[in-house]
């Protein structure tokens, strides 16, 4: 089915729309999805709620805006502060610490969203799958991230090491960060650098 919403041309337009994301990025954090309603969303973000079904057909179709907008945020601050270290720097082991220190980081950009995605990629098919397509984007970025220092690695397929690396470093900080754990989370990272290292480099 295709939806009835249109994309703005003119900057007032576009001010418009990306003020309606603006607000339901704060209240699917603050309330969640299934708290939040599209007359809500128009509230705080000034508009009339006609206004917001001209832009969007319903509060899934922003929420989809939302989730894509968090990864690309999630993506520019894990990736954008390493990547003029890579070549430059001999300390490899350094390098996977910074990356994981950065993916560390970027679940504070909005905690109560990302758990809230975290229960809708389980909840809804479309939302799923924007969550993979994402995600593939983020192992590439590991990848090639690998391939700049693929002559320091233990390991042959880059691609398989990707995946590795992203799958553990997402359960690890889930873990600290989403569901909480008895153990520090200091510690929790230095466990997983240690075999992040020990798998990508062979150091002990």
């Amino acid at each position: 089915m295709v939806g009835k919403s249109r994309v703005p041309v003119q900057n007032r337009g576009k001010e418009t729309k990306n003020s309606i994301i603006s607000a339901a990025r704060e209240l699917f954090a603050e309330k969640g999805y299934h708290g939040t309603n599209s007359k809500e969303i128009a509230a705080r973000a000034g508009v009339s709620t006609g206004s917001f079904y001209s832009y969007f057909d319903d509060k899934k179709q922003v929420f989809m805006e939302v989730f894509r907008g968090y990864y690309r945020d999630i993506t520019e601050s894990v990736f954008g502060s390493i990547q003029a270290d890579i070549t430059e720097s001999a300390d490899k082991r350094g390098l996977i610490r910074q990356l994981l220190q950065q993916l560390f980081l970027a679940h504070d950009i909005a905690p109560g969203l990302h758990r809230e995605s975290i229960a809708m990629v389980y909840a809804d098919p479309d939302i799923a799958r924007i969550s993979r397509e994402e995600n593939e984007k983020v192992i590439s970025i590991i990848s090639s991230f690998l391939e700049e220092i693929k002559g320091h690695l233990r390991v042959q397929d880059v691609a398989a090491a990707a995946r590795v690396l992203h799958a553990s470093a997402e359960e690890v900080i889930h873990s600290i960060r989403i569901f909480g754990t008895d153990i520090d989370e200091e510690r929790m990272l230095n466990a997983l650098e240690d075999m992040i290292s020990t798998y990508l480099l062979g150091e002990t």
